[in-house]
């Protein structure tokens, strides 16, 4: 791996933001890696269509805004549809079933359809956990960072007291993906 872009896509409010951030820390803190983010908001922080761009390198980062993505998770259709641009041909593409539904041609990408935010729901007990889950899928699907490591980190950055439920989110998230 030289360079990796990953794009989170979701409504404000979803955690996606918070899934770049423990993603970055655990490159960085866990791995040893280069690794940046550069989030997007719109003016309606909640409910406004928000991105995460995570650029994870073993050489310094110049440009912290990704230009050919190789992975891309997104939660809803609006954000899809404004951030879908710039996915390199044989990218892995996450969707969450119930929420996108239009994906247009995605013969160029590995797709995957699963219901991200019900299983947080019901899964993990909480939709606030989508963040961890979609930490979760990212690295079953790239294994972009261990297993192991994210574990850890989970366990570390959880408030007491919700170190099992995240545990449950990673659980949820590693079974979304078959």
């Amino acid at each position: 791996m030289k360079k990796y872009e990953i794009r989170y896509g979701a409504v404000g409010g979803q955690g996606i933001i918070t899934a770049g951030a423990l993603l970055v820390d655990i490159a960085v803190e866990k791995e040893g890696k280069f690794a940046s983010e550069s989030p997007t908001y719109t003016a309606a922080v909640r409910g406004g269509p928000t991105k995460v761009d995570v650029i994870i390198s073993d050489e310094r980062i110049d440009f912290p805004h990704a230009t050919a993505i190789d992975f891309f998770l997104c939660t809803d259709q609006r954000p899809y549809d404004i951030y879908k641009d710039r996915i390199k041909d044989d990218a892995i593409v996450v969707v969450d079933s119930h929420l996108v539904r239009e994906l247009g041609d995605t013969r160029r990408w590995k797709v995957y359809a699963v219901p991200i935010i019900n299983e947080t729901k019901v899964g993990a007990g909480n939709v606030v956990l989508t963040s961890v889950v979609s930490l979760a899928v990212t690295q079953k699907l790239t294994n972009i960072v261990t297993y192991d490591h994210m574990v850890e980190h989970i366990r570390h950055w959880a408030p007491k007291g919700a170190v099992e439920m995240n545990m449950k989110a990673i659980e949820v998230g590693m079974n979304l993906i078959k």
